[in-house]
Protein backbone atom coordinates (compact mmCIF):
# COMPACT_ATOMS: atom_id res chain seq x y z
CA UNK A 1 0.00 0.00 0.00
CA UNK A 2 1.15 3.54 -0.75
CA UNK A 3 1.35 5.68 2.40
CA UNK A 4 0.64 9.04 0.78
CA UNK A 5 -2.12 10.05 -1.56
CA UNK A 6 -1.10 9.55 -5.16
CA UNK A 7 -2.77 11.25 -8.12
CA UNK A 8 -3.19 9.26 -11.32
CA UNK A 9 -3.89 10.75 -14.75
CA UNK A 10 -4.95 8.74 -17.81
CA UNK A 11 -4.49 10.11 -21.31
CA UNK A 12 -7.16 9.74 -24.01
CA UNK A 13 -5.79 6.54 -25.51
CA UNK A 14 -5.51 4.88 -22.10
CA UNK A 15 -9.24 5.32 -21.50
CA UNK A 16 -9.98 4.10 -25.01
CA UNK A 17 -7.72 1.09 -24.53
CA UNK A 18 -9.10 0.04 -21.15
CA UNK A 19 -12.71 -0.14 -22.46
CA UNK A 20 -12.00 -1.69 -25.87
CA UNK A 21 -14.20 -4.70 -26.77
CA UNK A 22 -15.96 -4.71 -23.38
CA UNK A 23 -19.72 -4.66 -22.77
CA UNK A 24 -21.41 -2.65 -20.01
CA UNK A 25 -21.24 -5.52 -17.50
CA UNK A 26 -17.54 -6.08 -18.12
CA UNK A 27 -16.86 -2.33 -17.85
CA UNK A 28 -18.72 -2.09 -14.56
CA UNK A 29 -16.87 -5.09 -13.12
CA UNK A 30 -13.46 -3.79 -14.23
CA UNK A 31 -14.23 -0.35 -12.83
CA UNK A 32 -15.15 -1.87 -9.45
CA UNK A 33 -11.85 -3.77 -9.34
CA UNK A 34 -9.82 -0.67 -10.22
CA UNK A 35 -11.75 1.57 -7.84
CA UNK A 36 -11.19 -0.86 -4.97
CA UNK A 37 -7.48 -1.27 -5.72
CA UNK A 38 -6.95 2.49 -6.06
CA UNK A 39 -8.72 3.15 -2.77
CA UNK A 40 -6.57 0.52 -1.05
CA UNK A 41 -3.44 2.17 -2.42
CA UNK A 42 -4.64 5.73 -1.62
CA UNK A 43 -4.74 6.68 -5.31
CA UNK A 44 -6.99 9.51 -6.51
CA UNK A 45 -7.86 9.53 -10.25
CA UNK A 46 -8.03 12.99 -11.86
CA UNK A 47 -8.99 13.78 -15.44
CA UNK A 48 -7.94 16.69 -17.63
CA UNK A 49 -10.31 18.81 -19.67
CA UNK A 50 -8.42 17.94 -22.86
CA UNK A 51 -9.04 14.19 -22.41
CA UNK A 52 -12.74 14.80 -21.72
CA UNK A 53 -12.99 16.93 -24.83
CA UNK A 54 -11.00 14.60 -27.11
CA UNK A 55 -13.20 11.64 -26.21
CA UNK A 56 -16.34 13.74 -26.64
CA UNK A 57 -15.26 15.09 -30.03
CA UNK A 58 -15.47 11.58 -31.48
CA UNK A 59 -19.18 11.39 -30.64
CA UNK A 60 -20.12 14.19 -33.03
CA UNK A 61 -20.45 11.76 -35.96
CA UNK A 62 -23.16 9.83 -34.11
CA UNK A 63 -23.53 6.09 -33.61
CA UNK A 64 -22.28 5.34 -37.12
CA UNK A 65 -18.95 6.99 -36.39
CA UNK A 66 -15.99 4.61 -36.41
CA UNK A 67 -14.88 5.54 -32.87
CA UNK A 68 -18.29 6.31 -31.37
CA UNK A 69 -18.75 3.27 -29.10
CA UNK A 70 -15.13 3.16 -27.96
CA UNK A 71 -15.06 6.86 -27.03
CA UNK A 72 -18.52 6.73 -25.44
CA UNK A 73 -17.41 3.90 -23.19
CA UNK A 74 -14.17 5.74 -22.52
CA UNK A 75 -16.16 8.72 -21.27
CA UNK A 76 -18.38 6.46 -19.18
CA UNK A 77 -15.31 4.97 -17.56
CA UNK A 78 -13.63 8.36 -17.07
CA UNK A 79 -16.62 10.02 -15.41
CA UNK A 80 -16.98 7.15 -12.94
CA UNK A 81 -13.24 6.80 -12.44
CA UNK A 82 -12.69 10.49 -11.63
CA UNK A 83 -15.95 11.27 -9.82
CA UNK A 84 -15.60 12.66 -6.30
CA UNK A 85 -18.65 11.39 -4.33
CA UNK A 86 -18.06 13.81 -1.46
CA UNK A 87 -17.95 16.95 -3.60
CA UNK A 88 -20.29 15.43 -6.21
CA UNK A 89 -18.09 16.62 -9.05
CA UNK A 90 -15.77 15.07 -11.64
CA UNK A 91 -12.17 15.76 -10.72
CA UNK A 92 -10.75 17.79 -13.60
CA UNK A 93 -7.20 19.15 -13.30
CA UNK A 94 -6.63 22.87 -13.44
CA UNK A 95 -5.18 24.56 -16.49
CA UNK A 96 -1.56 25.81 -16.20
CA UNK A 97 -2.87 29.31 -15.48
CA UNK A 98 -4.65 28.10 -12.36
CA UNK A 99 -1.62 26.04 -11.28
CA UNK A 100 0.63 29.11 -11.47
CA UNK A 101 -2.01 31.28 -9.84
CA UNK A 102 -2.43 28.96 -6.85
CA UNK A 103 1.25 28.07 -6.43
CA UNK A 104 2.87 31.46 -6.99
CA UNK A 105 0.19 33.90 -5.81
CA UNK A 106 -1.90 31.82 -3.41
CA UNK A 107 -5.06 32.92 -5.19
CA UNK A 108 -7.57 31.78 -7.78
CA UNK A 109 -10.11 33.78 -9.81
CA UNK A 110 -13.37 34.20 -7.88
CA UNK A 111 -15.32 32.19 -10.44
CA UNK A 112 -12.94 29.18 -10.36
CA UNK A 113 -15.25 26.86 -8.39
CA UNK A 114 -18.28 27.82 -10.46
CA UNK A 115 -16.37 27.16 -13.66
CA UNK A 116 -15.21 23.74 -12.43
CA UNK A 117 -18.75 22.71 -11.49
CA UNK A 118 -20.14 23.94 -14.79
CA UNK A 119 -17.60 21.93 -16.78
CA UNK A 120 -18.22 18.85 -14.66
CA UNK A 121 -21.97 19.04 -15.32
CA UNK A 122 -21.35 18.80 -19.05
CA UNK A 123 -19.78 15.36 -18.64
CA UNK A 124 -21.86 13.85 -15.83
CA UNK A 125 -24.38 12.67 -18.44
CA UNK A 126 -21.93 9.84 -19.21
CA UNK A 127 -21.84 8.47 -15.68
CA UNK A 128 -24.06 5.42 -16.39
CA UNK A 129 -22.49 2.36 -18.02
CA UNK A 130 -25.86 1.34 -19.46
CA UNK A 131 -28.04 4.43 -19.89
CA UNK A 132 -27.64 6.23 -23.21
CA UNK A 133 -26.58 9.88 -22.65
CA UNK A 134 -28.69 12.75 -23.93
CA UNK A 135 -26.21 14.38 -26.28
CA UNK A 136 -27.70 17.82 -26.80
CA UNK A 137 -26.77 20.43 -29.38
CA UNK A 138 -25.46 22.58 -26.54
CA UNK A 139 -23.06 19.82 -25.48
CA UNK A 140 -21.68 19.38 -29.00
CA UNK A 141 -21.21 23.13 -29.39
CA UNK A 142 -19.38 23.28 -26.04
CA UNK A 143 -17.06 20.43 -27.06
CA UNK A 144 -16.32 21.77 -30.54
CA UNK A 145 -15.67 25.38 -29.56
CA UNK A 146 -13.72 24.60 -26.37
CA UNK A 147 -11.44 21.92 -27.82
CA UNK A 148 -10.78 23.82 -31.05
CA UNK A 149 -10.05 27.06 -29.20
CA UNK A 150 -7.62 25.56 -26.69
CA UNK A 151 -5.73 23.49 -29.27
CA UNK A 152 -5.67 26.29 -31.87
CA UNK A 153 -4.49 28.86 -29.31
CA UNK A 154 -1.73 26.52 -28.15
CA UNK A 155 -0.60 25.80 -31.71
CA UNK A 156 -0.68 29.51 -32.62
CA UNK A 157 1.39 30.43 -29.56
CA UNK A 158 4.09 27.92 -30.58
CA UNK A 159 4.16 29.12 -34.19
CA UNK A 160 4.16 32.76 -33.09
CA UNK A 161 7.13 32.31 -30.76
CA UNK A 162 9.18 30.57 -33.45
CA UNK A 163 8.26 33.16 -36.09
CA UNK A 164 9.25 36.06 -33.82
CA UNK A 165 12.53 34.38 -32.82
CA UNK A 166 13.37 33.60 -36.44
CA UNK A 167 12.73 37.20 -37.44
CA UNK A 168 15.03 38.35 -34.66
CA UNK A 169 17.74 35.96 -35.85
CA UNK A 170 17.43 37.26 -39.41
CA UNK A 171 17.91 40.80 -38.10
CA UNK A 172 20.95 39.89 -35.97
CA UNK A 173 22.51 37.51 -38.52
CA UNK A 174 21.32 38.74 -41.94
CA UNK A 175 23.95 36.80 -43.90
CA UNK A 176 23.66 33.51 -42.01
CA UNK A 177 22.47 30.47 -44.01
CA UNK A 178 19.25 28.67 -43.04
CA UNK A 179 21.00 25.63 -41.55
CA UNK A 180 23.14 27.76 -39.24
CA UNK A 181 20.18 29.96 -38.30
CA UNK A 182 18.16 26.87 -37.40
CA UNK A 183 20.99 25.73 -35.14
CA UNK A 184 21.06 29.16 -33.50
CA UNK A 185 17.29 29.07 -32.95
CA UNK A 186 17.49 25.67 -31.25
CA UNK A 187 20.34 26.88 -29.03
CA UNK A 188 18.24 29.92 -28.10
CA UNK A 189 15.14 27.91 -27.17
CA UNK A 190 17.21 25.37 -25.23
CA UNK A 191 18.99 28.05 -23.20
CA UNK A 192 18.57 28.69 -19.50
CA UNK A 193 17.91 32.37 -20.18
CA UNK A 194 14.97 31.50 -22.44
CA UNK A 195 13.54 29.19 -19.75
CA UNK A 196 13.78 32.05 -17.25
CA UNK A 197 12.16 34.57 -19.63
CA UNK A 198 9.38 32.09 -20.39
CA UNK A 199 8.60 31.72 -16.68
CA UNK A 200 8.68 35.49 -16.14
CA UNK A 201 6.25 35.98 -19.01
CA UNK A 202 3.86 33.38 -17.58
CA UNK A 203 3.97 35.04 -14.17
CA UNK A 204 3.30 38.49 -15.63
CA UNK A 205 0.22 37.22 -17.49
CA UNK A 206 -1.19 35.68 -14.31
CA UNK A 207 -0.32 38.67 -12.11
CA UNK A 208 -2.07 41.02 -14.52
CA UNK A 209 -5.25 38.94 -14.44
CA UNK A 210 -5.14 38.77 -10.63
CA UNK A 211 -4.31 42.46 -10.32
CA UNK A 212 -1.08 41.79 -8.43
CA UNK A 213 1.86 44.16 -8.96
CA UNK A 214 5.47 43.03 -8.52
CA UNK A 215 8.81 44.67 -9.30
CA UNK A 216 11.19 43.19 -11.88
CA UNK A 217 13.45 41.51 -9.32
CA UNK A 218 10.48 39.81 -7.64
CA UNK A 219 9.33 38.47 -10.99
CA UNK A 220 12.82 37.08 -11.57
CA UNK A 221 12.90 35.47 -8.12
CA UNK A 222 9.48 33.89 -8.50
CA UNK A 223 10.28 32.72 -12.02
CA UNK A 224 13.37 30.91 -10.73
CA UNK A 225 11.29 29.29 -7.98
CA UNK A 226 8.60 28.31 -10.50
CA UNK A 227 11.16 26.59 -12.70
CA UNK A 228 12.55 24.74 -9.69
CA UNK A 229 9.10 23.60 -8.57
CA UNK A 230 7.78 22.77 -12.07
CA UNK A 231 10.88 21.58 -13.95
CA UNK A 232 9.03 19.51 -16.52
CA UNK A 233 6.69 22.30 -17.67
CA UNK A 234 9.46 24.55 -18.95
CA UNK A 235 11.55 21.66 -20.27
CA UNK A 236 8.63 20.20 -22.19
CA UNK A 237 7.69 23.53 -23.78
CA UNK A 238 11.31 24.07 -24.84
CA UNK A 239 11.40 20.54 -26.27
CA UNK A 240 8.27 21.19 -28.36
CA UNK A 241 9.71 24.37 -29.85
CA UNK A 242 12.99 22.65 -30.75
CA UNK A 243 11.13 19.65 -32.20
CA UNK A 244 9.11 21.92 -34.51
CA UNK A 245 12.24 23.70 -35.73
CA UNK A 246 14.40 20.59 -36.09
CA UNK A 247 11.78 18.69 -38.12
CA UNK A 248 10.34 21.69 -40.01
CA UNK A 249 6.87 20.87 -38.67
CA UNK A 250 3.88 22.74 -40.06
CA UNK A 251 1.58 23.05 -37.04
CA UNK A 252 -1.42 23.73 -39.29
CA UNK A 253 -1.03 20.58 -41.38
CA UNK A 254 -3.60 17.79 -41.21
CA UNK A 255 -1.04 15.51 -39.58
CA UNK A 256 -0.22 18.07 -36.89
CA UNK A 257 -3.88 18.70 -36.09
CA UNK A 258 -4.45 14.98 -35.51
CA UNK A 259 -1.16 14.13 -33.78
CA UNK A 260 0.64 17.22 -32.52
CA UNK A 261 -2.14 19.45 -31.32
CA UNK A 262 -2.63 16.97 -28.48
CA UNK A 263 0.74 18.13 -27.17
CA UNK A 264 -1.61 20.39 -25.25
CA UNK A 265 -2.45 17.45 -22.92
CA UNK A 266 1.24 16.78 -22.28
CA UNK A 267 1.79 20.45 -21.55
CA UNK A 268 -1.13 20.57 -19.09
CA UNK A 269 0.15 17.45 -17.36
CA UNK A 270 3.66 18.90 -17.10
CA UNK A 271 2.29 21.64 -14.84
CA UNK A 272 0.96 19.04 -12.43
CA UNK A 273 4.40 17.55 -11.82
CA UNK A 274 5.91 19.77 -9.14
CA UNK A 275 9.22 19.21 -7.37
CA UNK A 276 7.27 18.08 -4.29
CA UNK A 277 5.34 15.62 -6.43
CA UNK A 278 8.59 14.22 -7.78
CA UNK A 279 10.28 13.93 -4.38
CA UNK A 280 7.29 12.30 -2.69
CA UNK A 281 6.31 10.07 -5.62
CA UNK A 282 2.73 11.31 -5.63
CA UNK A 283 2.10 11.24 -9.37
CA UNK A 284 1.37 8.48 -11.88
CA UNK A 285 0.79 9.17 -15.56
CA UNK A 286 -0.87 6.39 -17.54
CA UNK A 287 0.05 6.90 -21.18
CA UNK A 288 1.57 5.16 -24.19
CA UNK A 289 2.79 8.48 -25.61
CA UNK A 290 6.46 7.69 -26.27
CA UNK A 291 7.51 11.34 -26.43
CA UNK A 292 6.06 12.04 -23.00
CA UNK A 293 7.54 8.84 -21.58
CA UNK A 294 10.97 9.76 -22.95
CA UNK A 295 10.90 13.26 -21.45
CA UNK A 296 9.85 11.96 -18.04
CA UNK A 297 12.54 9.28 -18.11
CA UNK A 298 15.17 11.87 -19.07
CA UNK A 299 14.15 13.88 -16.00
CA UNK A 300 14.41 10.93 -13.61
CA UNK A 301 10.68 10.12 -13.54
CA UNK A 302 10.73 6.61 -15.00
CA UNK A 303 8.72 5.28 -12.04
CA UNK A 304 6.03 7.93 -12.46
CA UNK A 305 4.81 6.85 -15.88
CA UNK A 306 3.15 3.57 -16.94
CA UNK A 307 1.23 2.15 -19.84
CA UNK A 308 -2.26 0.85 -19.05
CA UNK A 309 -1.23 -2.82 -18.79
CA UNK A 310 1.59 -1.88 -16.41
CA UNK A 311 -0.84 0.13 -14.29
CA UNK A 312 -3.26 -2.79 -13.98
CA UNK A 313 -0.35 -5.04 -12.99
CA UNK A 314 0.72 -2.38 -10.46
CA UNK A 315 -2.79 -2.63 -8.95
CA UNK A 316 -2.57 -6.44 -8.98
CA UNK A 317 -5.45 -6.72 -11.43
CA UNK A 318 -5.19 -9.66 -13.80
CA UNK A 319 -5.78 -9.31 -17.50
CA UNK A 320 -4.64 -6.97 -20.23
CA UNK A 321 -6.18 -4.28 -22.43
Amino acid sequence: MLNQKTSVFFDTNSYRQIVRNKNSKELSELFSLIQSAEKENNIEPISTLTVNLELSANLVEGENGINFENCLNGLRFLTNHCFDPEKEIIRIASFPFFQISAMMFGALPIDFDKSSKRISKHFEIFKSFEKEPNLSKEFYEFVKTTLTKHEQDFSNSLSGLIKAANKGMEHIYPKMDNKSRKRKLIEYFKSDSYAQNLSVKSLKIVSEILGVKLDDQEFQNRAYFLRKELPISTAFFQWILCEIIQKNIDMNSKNSKSKRWNWLWDYQISFLISQNTINEGKMILVTSDQEMIQILEQNGLKNNVMEIDQYLKFLNINGSC
